[in-house]
């Protein structure tokens, strides 16, 4: 580029500088594809209806910043350069009229820009001298001609105060020429829009041979917009009603005259999938049923350890306990099922899981039918079998119990949970994040893989015998489950008198009879069996993320076989999966909602963030999409709540299948996320001894975490860091434990939480007790407090904050290996374990390390922030010298109130921030600060299982929950305000254009510092994919994003205005599923906080 602009140095010095209001990116809707859009200043008309009015005069407004040169403008139009190419974008001249500009100029500019081959579109009215037209014909593409007003030169001139003639002389000349042109025309009611101006453009258009025109809805932000620079500008007064209505009576008024009229404004069709009765049946039935707290389990679990104790190895009694459960939970079978199997007592429910974390419902069962946001159903009766039997047992045997066994211990956790600042580790619900191998149940079936133990047995006499007798208990227990099912079925297909559905029943009885203890055979059988299996490994631990694979690949050879026997259609196959899809949603998360320590908070959802994975490259590196991937992407338009559909894209990812994913997403469905094979299988042959035909067949566990292969036991997702505030002790010269506290630290942050929580309201006494004790606090702060020590130089404060993070990793991870010891020791997994080549070979449970490939995830929460103020203080402090980091501590400390401290702050922000694609060096900063976390994992020692540490970096909603107690950042970041969610520009940046976000995610390592994953959760508002090429627009910059070097991506394409009327009018959304991170979840449920906060995310549009 740089030889391209010397070479034409010496003509640009000569020409007149170009007059140009501003560049704006990602737009689509002034020409083909995505686009930059250069508006130049100057126009010869002045139409009471201008959209740019700071555009009209040639004399740049005050507003305006500094001049553009030549190389400016190449510089900015290149960084998008690979978007124009992927969907035949370009760069588009607009005002102003662009064509008011002095030509030799506009010559200079075209040149560069062919020289790059990038496609030239002119937006004009055509009321310019022709010698202005007429020398850039060889550069230009696309003429988008404004047709203001039509055969009415008196209106015309009243309107725009010019008449028509030069623009028809011009158009005329355009025409005799091979110019590409298309006619445009913005719709303004009570101006143009009446029968007869449309009649008198069909005239025009006809008479010019042309049959289609381009129609502009008429928008009124012109007016705020000259208010806002002190332009005086006729107020219309047309509501946006008034507007949509208009260009919708034209396009019909110019279709019934014989000429093609759309408008991007409008609804494009695009295919949506349709689904039978049944499917939308059972969908009603389990949205109406609500949500459940179920007490089943946890009684049948109860009742068997009060009969049995927990004497024998943990292999036998919890297979025993399997067993108990599965052979004595109810059987129910709802109506139209086709694929039977109950998670709970009720449609739809969640588990107490009192034997992991579940004890703590004694302080939230009193409440939670009443619980904001989200409610659960629960009995009295079962309140008191709660607080009489299972809570008293449970305070003995538990999982929280058994790492906090003393009051000290539990003190410590309840003042860590208060505070909700540094950390959190998540095992105490046990480890669940892992992806089924249902390959081996597939093709072995139960009676098959006990075969493989007993064989194991014979070859290795010595080995834990144990293991495998609780593994082959386990099998056993999940074939009898079965044969309850179809003892059920045959019961009722006895007494059922519909032919059609008696049939349904006895087919289903004789599929329960041969799965899962046989091999499956269809692919009916084939869904069956994975159900059943589903159930029992979510009642034998705890159901988050227990994911399904590569749905695609694992079930076509079944779904093949039987379309070439004739044994089932496409719609069929399709029916049969969103049955599978939607039977999840009978199993939710419970949650503590808005009670005392809010824990739920952390991860707001009711889903059990299932994630199922298609698409994408097979082993050998071809594409491996099927037809079941499509059908895959139908069912994300129903939508569901459990699943989290994970769709992979490589390079070679067939065009169809990539249209139809951005199709999903524009009807509505913030389903699939989306993941780069390439990034992702490069990552796992870095950190794992795999062989890339595994790294080829990984699949996604929960959010976005990647095993590197189908025996890999990952943990993914363990705990979680807040990586500012050892930076915040870096930069302040404090070494105290932030996770290891002393008792009256302790007592000051559960007092702190018991006022916060008990005093929430704006009473005034409320306030008063709020504010005497927040006084009380800041003292005792103050008097705690150590002096400043700042570091000297910008290489001392990396290093120290490289030694406190390693503290906090340490000592949380000290605490993550406390509970994973106490679940190898008591809450082993022989059904899991079964279904692990590595655990059979080892004759080890996976919590024992038996798996072939073992990690534990640890996700890092505010790198954005804490790279933004690295890069801020290096910038302010050391290189620029513009304030001393004393001063901006003093500032920080005072939350940047008063004007000398604002002062600082700005000098803060206006260093780049991560999201702005113009500065390399922000990204840099992303990257060191991510090798510091990386740096710090890797000096955690003795890792369970024998396995790794990996970074991870999908926030959930814990960088809110974290933000609202991690002070102000020399970011410029306020106090309280969100961190930045995972590797995204920072909360509220104000910054306006997608693709630079993108572009500076891409410039991110992931390969080598993200080996557990990462989020991209951008709002991107949809009118920007509206009109015809919106879909190909949307794959486009998700598929290039890849090619850049984006590893994930996961949007909310939705209209913020739909967000802000579901906010103030939540009974007109009940199951508006919106994207939080990694995981979905109903609008409606999400906490007052977090509404906002999706609301208010950095928007692109």
């Amino acid at each position: 580029m740089q030889a391209v602009h010397q070479a034409d140095r010496t003509p640009v010095e000569r020409a007149e500088p170009l007059h140009i209001v501003k560049i704006q990116r990602t737009c689509v809707h002034d020409g083909p594809g995505i686009r930059t859009t250069i508006f130049f200043q100057g126009c010869p008309l002045r139409c009471l209806w201008c959209q740019n009015p700071e555009a009209l005069s040639m004399k740049p407004h005050a507003a305006t910043d500094a001049p553009f040169s030549l190389d400016d403008v190449m510089e900015i139009v290149l960084r998008d350069r690979d978007y124009y190419i992927r969907t035949g974008g370009g760069v588009t001249f607009s005002g102003g009229d662009p064509l008011w500009q002095n030509t030799e100029s506009l010559l200079q500019l075209c040149r560069l820009l062919k020289q790059e081959s990038i496609h030239i579109a002119v937006e004009t009215a055509l009321h310019v001298p022709w010698t202005n037209v007429h020398p850039l014909l060889s550069f230009v593409d696309l003429f988008l001609v404004d047709l203001k007003v039509v055969g009415d030169d008196k209106r015309h001139k009243q309107f725009t105060r010019q008449d028509s003639r030069l623009i028809h002389e011009n158009i005329r000349k355009l025409l005799a020429t091979d110019a590409k042109i298309r006619f445009r025309m913005v719709i303004v009611p009570g101006y143009n829009d009446d029968e007869q101006q449309i009649a008198a453009t069909a005239d025009f258009l006809k008479s010019i041979n042309y049959k289609t025109i381009e129609l502009l809805k008429y928008h009124n932000l012109y007016e705020e917009k000259a208010r806002r620079l002190g332009l005086l500008q006729t107020l219309l007064n047309i509501t946006p009603e008034q507007s949509l209505e208009a260009v919708k009576n034209a396009v019909d008024l110019f279709r019934d005259l014989g000429i093609q009229a759309a408008c991007y404004d409008l609804d494009t069709l695009r295919h949506k999938a349709v689904f039978g009765p049944r499917v939308h049946a059972i969908q009603k039935a389990i949205r109406e049923s609500g949500y459940h707290l179920c007490f089943e389990v946890a009684r049948l679990k109860t009742e068997f350890y009060k009969k049995n104790g927990f004497d024998e190895p943990s292999y036998l009694h919890r297979a025993k306990r399997l067993d108990y459960v599965l052979k004595n939970k109810k059987v129910i079978i709802y109506p139209h099922e086709l694929l039977v199997g109950n998670f709970t007592s009720h449609r739809v429910g969640g588990q107490v899981w009192e034997e992991h974390y579940g004890i703590l419902f004694v302080s939230i069962l009193h409440q939670i039918h009443r619980q904001t946001p989200v409610s659960f159903k629960c009995s009295w009766k079962d309140k008191l079998d709660f607080y009489l039997k299972i809570f008293p047992f449970w305070m003995k045997h538990s999982l929280l119990t058994k790492v906090n066994p003393k009051l000290s211990d539990l003190r410590l956790a309840i003042a860590r949970c208060s505070e909700m600042n540094a950390g959190f580790n998540n095992n105490l619900a046990a480890i669940a994040h892992f992806i089924v191998n249902f390959e081996r149940l597939l093709a072995l079936g139960t009676s098959g893989i006990i075969r493989e133990i007993q064989e194991k047995q014979k070859e290795q006499p010595q080995s834990n015998r144990a293991f495998y007798q609780g593994a082959m208990i386990a099998l056993r227990a999940l074939e009898a489950f079965a044969e309850r099912y179809a003892v059920a079925l045959e019961e009722l297909s006895l007494r059922e008198s519909d032919p059609e559905r008696r049939r349904e029943l006895e087919k289903m009885t004789q599929i329960c009879r041969h799965v899962p203890r046989n091999p499956a055979r269809t692919f009916h059988e084939a869904l069956q069996s994975m159900l059943f299996l589903q159930i029992a490994l979510c009642i034998e631990s705890y159901e988050n993320a227990v994911s399904f694979g590569r749905m695609d690949q694992l079930l076509y050879p079944y779904y093949k076989r039987d379309r070439e026997s004739g044994i089932i259609t496409y719609d069929q196959a399709r029916e049969l999966l969103a049955l599978f899809v939607l039977k999840m949603d009978e199993a939710v998360l419970v949650n503590d909602g808005d009670t005392y320590l809010g824990i739920g908070r952390l991860f707001e959802t009711q889903s059990t963030d299932q994630a199922l994975t298609f698409g994408g490259m097979d082993k050998n590196g071809n594409d491996a999409t099927n037809d079941l991937t499509y059908m895959l992407l139908d069912i994300c338009e129903l939508p569901f709540l459990a699943v989290d559909m994970a769709a992979r894209i490589h390079e070679g990812s067939p065009a169809r299948y990539l249209d139809r994913i951005a199709e999903v997403y524009l009807n509505g469905s913030p389903q699939p996320k989306l993941y780069h094979d390439e990034i992702y299988i490069r990552t796992l042959l870095r950190h794992y001894d795999t062989r890339v035909e595994d790294a080829r067949n990984y699949a996604i566990v929960g959010c976005v975490e990647p095993v590197a292969s189908d025996d890999h036991f990952g943990n993914t997702d363990c705990a979680n860091i807040n990586v500012v505030l050892p930076l915040l002790q870096a930069l302040k010269g404090e070494e105290e434990d932030l996770w290891n506290f002393g008792f009256a630290d302790q007592m000051e942050k559960i007092i702190t939480k018991f006022i916060e929580h008990s005093f929430r309201g704006n009473n005034r006494i409320s306030r008063f007790i709020v504010s005497r004790y927040q006084k009380m606090r800041a003292a005792y702060k103050k008097k705690k407090a150590v002096p400043l020590r700042p570091p000297a130089s910008m290489d001392e404060l990396l290093e120290r904050y490289q030694e406190r993070l390693n503290q906090l990793a340490r000592s949380i991870l000290a605490e993550h290996q406390k509970i994973e010891e106490q679940i190898r020791r008591h809450f082993t997994t022989p059904l899991a374990s079964s279904l692990f080549r590595g655990c059979v070979k080892s004759g080890k449970d996976v919590n024992e390390g038996g798996a072939t490939f073992n990690s534990s995830g640890i996700q890092a929460v505010g790198i954005t922030d804490a790279a933004d103020s690295l890069h801020a203080i290096d910038e302010v402090v050391y290189r620029k010298k513009l304030h001393s980091l004393w001063e901006i501590l003093v500032a920080m400390d005072h939350d940047f109130q008063g004007e000398h401290y604002q002062k600082i702050r700005e000098a803060l922000l206006a260093v780049p921030k991560f999201g702005q694609d113009d500065s390399p060096v922000a990204a840099r900063w992303v990257n060191k600060t991510m090798e510091i976390y990386c740096n710090a994992l890797k000096q955690v020692p003795q890792c369970p299982r024998n396995g790794i540490y990996t970074a991870g970096y999908y926030a959930l909603n814990v960088s809110d929950v974290y933000g609202k107690k991690t002070p102000s950042l020399p970011s410029g970041r306020m106090q309280g305000l969100p961190l930045a969610n995972s590797i995204t520009p920072h909360y509220g940046m104000p910054m306006s254009d997608l693709l630079s976000a993108l572009n500076a995610v891409a410039e991110v390592d992931f390969e080598r510092y993200a080996p557990n994953g990462t989020t991209v959760t951008f709002t991107v508002d949809a009118a920007l994919f509206q009109g015809p090429d919106g879909v190909k627009n949307l794959s486009g910059i998700f598929s290039t994003f890849f090619k850049k070097g984006g590893m994930q991506f996961q949007p909310n394409i939705i209209n913020r205005e739909i967000l802000l009327d579901a906010y103030h009018h939540p009974e007109k959304y009940p199951y508006l599923l919106v994207r939080v991170a990694g995981y979905c979840a109903y609008f409606n449920h999400l906490s007052d906080d977090l509404k906002k906060v999706i609301i208010n995310r950095t928007c692109y549009a």
